[in-house]
């Protein structure tokens, strides 16, 4: 099915909901047979049947959706007591027939993010059952809000593989529901995991946890507020989900710098007519990345100290770039059979800095032409692969140049976390690289950084073979991602041989990591665990690779942590974890690996990262460790 074509027609033509209506086996309301009157959605919510569109036949879960046209007969078969679903019934005033019979298709698939569609059907039929018009004319309102998820979430699903990155979809929540009391434990039980395991792919995936992303999207809310409109300091703080104005202008003041009135009074003259001003918030990349368990350390519950996110006011030089740059894109041809085509003569300004030819590069977003040779790279994410081949780009984010094992990123310029478009603007980057969730969090997301420069979403593989080997078709380094790649498989290969008199054929290992109120066991994504268990081929304890390795394991309890310990114990212990350590250290002590005394120390802030530079350094600690303790 052509789902673009599918969404066009839902955005061009008028709709109108004509009905909501729930049905539930153990109230007795669920019809063995019912005719459609009108075009329809059913959203099972609870339980399982098989339900039938004019003879076809779909087994359906919650959280399922069907739809069909009028006249399209529905039959019901619930498969327990608890089966339940809602019935949409909606029409479209169409002009073409392509159009009618587009509103007239029967199709179905299962959502990936429950909840959003959950909570507009639940919106809908709850306003749509008060008396008044008002009422009823909110169900309305609630109505293309929930075709908007549906189509969303079909055209992902059918362009990514079912691959899901929760990441992006808490960021989509994020945006649409800030106004609302959001804690760290609510959104991540709207996506089936902990709140330490959502804040760990939110700091590994954009550099901050989920609590800190909601403040900063609240408080740029509030300042877009507080510069385009004359609302109340107490309406804004309310607009944000914040019911206190004292708490909101404390925060405000906190994060920004001044109060909201001595912001607005400040900045509003000469923002008004910033064109960054003029790019709206993305609420979510319509294609998005795997989902990804590599984690980063990250234990936030309150609303802490966001002053990275705090935007500058913007040059004239930045303004003037941008204009230039929406010129130069709307001037820009593109190709489309994907050969080499030679890009505009260069002026003697920018001769230097311009790539002589460009191509079409198929990525996660579509496809893009970029230059051939790029020489001015902005990477939100992957600089330890850049570095790798010998290039340095003229812009990262301050997640990564952190990195403690990346020495030569000086003259890189920091672009912030969350990236600030403005700053990747006045570095008049030739090429964008990001993964899908740091493209979600800059000011206008992907089309903004489109804007700027051509920018591609990539994996996020935290595998430096795949990596390397991605990069050096991106960057045109193919015979140096050659070269790395065939030598890291000859160092694997000499390291395997060096500890093999070291190691029991039968030995396991195993990688613990204690922090102040939490324990972790690490599988074979980061933290050493895919040089120990992917490249050096050493085993794991059974209960890793059960329940970590092939599981979805990852936070322990103190008792149980004899299972998970084997015959060597990697053992990486964060900064204030004193008091935590204490409570496990005689655990430890009495496991095979304590009592061998072979427990080797890791630092964490070093085995956390996982691009080759760090991996070939963290190889050698490794190994190291495993010679000299014997």
């Amino acid at each position: 099915m052509d789902w673009e074509a599918h969404i066009e027609r839902w955005s061009r033509n008028a709709v109108r909901l004509l009905d909501i209506r729930q049905y539930r086996v153990e109230s007795g309301t669920v019809p063995d047979r019912y005719v459609a009157q009108a075009s329809f959605f059913v959203v099972t919510t609870h339980g399982e049947a098989r339900v039938s569109l004019s003879g076809t036949a779909h087994q359906t879960r919650s959280f399922h959706i069907l739809h069909g046209g009028a006249g399209v007969e529905l039959s019901f078969m619930p498969m327990g007591n608890d089966f339940a679903f809602y019935l949409i019934l909606y029409k479209a005033e169409c002009v073409s027939p392509e159009d009618r019979e587009s509103f007239q298709m029967s199709y179905s698939f299962t959502p990936y993010a429950m909840l959003p569609l959950q909570e507009k059907c639940q919106a809908m039929d709850r306003q749509w059952n008060q008396t008044t018009p008002l009422d009823k004319l909110q169900a309305q309102s609630a109505f293309l809000p929930f075709v908007y998820e549906v189509m969303r979430q079909m055209r992902t699903s059918a362009t990514e593989n079912s691959r899901r990155n929760v990441v992006t979809e808490a960021i989509h929540y994020i945006h649409e529901h800030y106004r609302k009391s959001i804690t760290a434990e609510e959104l991540a039980g709207f996506y089936n995991c902990s709140a330490s395991y959502l804040s760990r792919l939110f700091k590994n995936q954009i550099g901050v946890g989920p609590i800190e992303y909601l403040i900063h999207v609240r408080i740029h809310k509030s300042k877009q507020l507080l510069l385009k409109s004359e609302a109340r300091i107490q309406e804004i703080a309310s607009s944000v989900g914040y019911a206190d104005v004292y708490y909101f202008s404390r925060l405000f003041k906190k994060h920004i710098g001044s109060s909201p009135l001595q912001f607005r009074e400040d900045n509003r003259p000469t923002v008004q007519y910033n064109p960054l001003g003029l790019l709206k918030s993305s609420i979510v990349s319509p294609k998005l990345v795997s989902h990804n368990e590599n984690e980063s350390y990250y234990q936030y519950n309150g609303e802490g100290d966001t002053s990275m996110f705090r935007f500058s006011r913007p040059t004239f030089g930045a303004i003037m770039l941008l204009c230039t740059a929406l010129l130069l894109s709307a001037c820009q041809a593109s190709n489309k059979t994907g050969a080499p085509v030679s890009s505009p003569a260069p002026t003697e300004t920018t001769a230097a800095n311009t790539a002589a030819e460009t191509r079409i590069y198929e990525h996660l977003k579509g496809q893009t032409e970029i230059p051939v040779k790029p020489q001015r790279v902005v990477t939100l994410f992957h600089l330890g692969e850049l570095l790798t081949l010998c290039v340095k780009p003229v812009g990262a984010t301050s997640f990564i140049l952190k990195n403690p094992l990346l020495s030569d990123v000086s003259d890189i310029a920091d672009v912030g976390v969350p990236p600030d478009a403005e700053k990747i603007l006045s570095l008049e980057p030739d090429l964008i690289i990001t993964t899908g969730p740091f493209a979600e969090v800059v000011e206008g997301g992907y089309e903004a950084l489109s804007k700027i420069a051509p920018t591609i979403i990539v994996e996020q593989y935290n595998d430096p073979i795949k990596d390397v080997e991605m990069f050096g078709d991106i960057l045109g380094k193919e015979e140096e991602a050659k070269r790395w790649n065939e030598a890291f498989a000859t160092k694997i290969a000499d390291y395997r041989e060096k500890i093999s008199p070291f190691i029991g054929a039968d030995e396991t290992f195993s990688i613990l990591n204690v922090r102040p109120d939490a324990l972790y066991v690490y599988g074979d994504t980061n933290m050493g665990g895919n040089i120990i268990y992917k490249y050096l081929g050493l085993k794991p304890t059974e209960k890793v690779e059960t329940d970590v390795i092939n599981g979805e394991t990852w936070e322990i309890s103190t008792e149980v942590i004899p299972d998970f310990i084997g015959d060597r114990l990697f053992l990486a212990v964060n900064k204030g974890s004193e008091e935590k350590l204490k409570e496990v250290e005689k655990l430890i002590q009495h496991s095979p690996a304590g009592k061998a005394g072979r427990v080797y120390k890791v630092d964490f802030d070093q085995f956390l990262p996982s691009d080759p530079i760090s991996v070939e350094k963290q190889l050698d600690i490794i190994v190291n460790m495993l010679v000299e303790s014997d």
